[in-house]
């Protein structure tokens, strides 16, 4: 189906022709899915049980808003939902300060991997339909995205620039890396470090000095940023901690985590890091799996290195305790599986101890200040 443009003064229907003149609300509730995009936004109309209208493409995100205000004028209740996304959560608030319901959700394409066809207008409709189901109580329709607030958002952003910092750190060292192999010199931890920079001027040809200088410059600025980045995440993180649990580290779970008090049970909180077995079961057979890694990456990323921490500084911790004699064992593979047991336990005994649901003495934990 063709998109219709329509420009700031247009008022599109898709209702009764009726029922135009009327000056109460002419609907219960209006749904409306948007596809967001760089320089266009399509949206898509159902109006209380009709069918879903035609889609609509608009130039920029002022119509898009001002179409949100006529449908205002036209319903009880507005709710416009769009997939999280490069375009962030600006159209959330503004949509928000309007009157109208706004919900984030994750992308979805299944249907249109099923049918091969992916287009604007598709997602539009499609979203529009998953918001329809949802808002009719089927919760599996659409994957809610937890929308933080401007202060959230940039400590997130905070923490995400140290990661992503680390990451082009790691990438451009292993260039050097690379080198070094391809010419027999083997691979050196950190080769840009001044000491181990000087060592190896000495004994590698000079053209591969010269290439490796081209890295040198760079990594050490990273390595600079990277420490200026770590003491402001630090300073971000006040009061008594778990010892073993950096200042830095708790700061970046709770840049990601946003809100302890949105999880209402230990089973939605262990599942936000992704730390709960896959299933595949029917009638009374039962598998149980690896982890579904279904969560945020970086909360997992945090707590499985803050475990190898509490396993060195926190042995009575219960957890540590319970998987004790795995750890001493010589057995890696089944090593692995006992951190992130551990993990997931340590994330939930993080959110009571945050939420005040227990103390550290019920939970084993030594708690250290600053």
């Amino acid at each position: 189906m063709n998109a219709k443009i329509y420009n700031l003064e247009a008022a599109p229907a898709a209702i009764p022709i009726e029922l135009k003149n009327r000056k109460a609300p002419i609907a219960k509730r209006i749904l409306i899915g948007v596809d967001t995009a760089l320089r266009s936004y399509d949206a898509a109309r159902k109006v209380d049980n009709l069918a879903v209208g035609p889609v609509m493409k608009f130039r920029s995100e002022t119509e898009l808003l001002l179409y949100v205000i006529k449908q205002l004028e036209l319903a009880e209740e507005v709710v416009v939902a769009y997939e999280a996304g490069p375009m962030g959560y600006g159209l959330h608030r503004k949509v928000s300060e309007l009157g109208a319901k706004c919900i984030v959700c994750a992308a979805d394409s299944s249907q249109q991997k099923s049918k091969r066809r992916k287009n604007n207008q598709i997602d539009a409709r499609s979203l529009t339909g998953n918001l329809f189901n949802f808002s009719n109580g089927n919760e599996a329709a659409l994957q809610l995205v937890r929308v933080p607030t401007e202060e959230q958002e940039q400590g997130r952003a905070v923490s995400r620039q140290h990661d992503q910092l680390v990451e082009e750190r790691r990438r451009l060292g292993a260039q050097g890396n690379a080198l070094l192999l391809s010419q027999g010199f083997g691979s050196r931890k950190n080769w840009w470090r001044p000491k181990a920079f000087s060592e190896l001027s000495r004994m590698l040809p000079g053209w591969i000095v010269e290439l490796l200088e081209n890295w040198v410059d760079l990594l050490r600025a990273l390595d600079e940023k990277i420490c200026r980045a770590k003491v402001a995440l630090a300073k971000r993180c006040s009061g008594p901690r778990p010892k073993g649990a950096g200042a830095a580290s708790l700061a970046q779970l709770q840049s990601e985590v946003l809100d302890w008090e949105l999880y209402g049970n230990r089973r939605k909180i262990a599942c936000l890091a992704g730390m709960v077995p896959s299933e595949w079961s029917t009638g009374d057979s039962q598998r149980r799996g690896s982890i579904t890694k279904v969560g945020v990456p970086a909360i997992r990323r945090i707590i499985t290195e803050m475990v190898w921490r509490i396993i060195l500084f926190q042995p009575q911790y219960h957890a540590v305790q319970k998987w004790q004699e795995i750890l001493k064992g010589p057995n890696k593979a089944l090593k692995k599986k006992a951190v992130i047991a551990i993990g997931r336990q340590l994330i939930v005994d993080l959110w009571r101890l945050q939420t005040g649901k227990a103390s550290a003495e019920e939970l084993k934990l030594v708690m250290i200040e600053g």
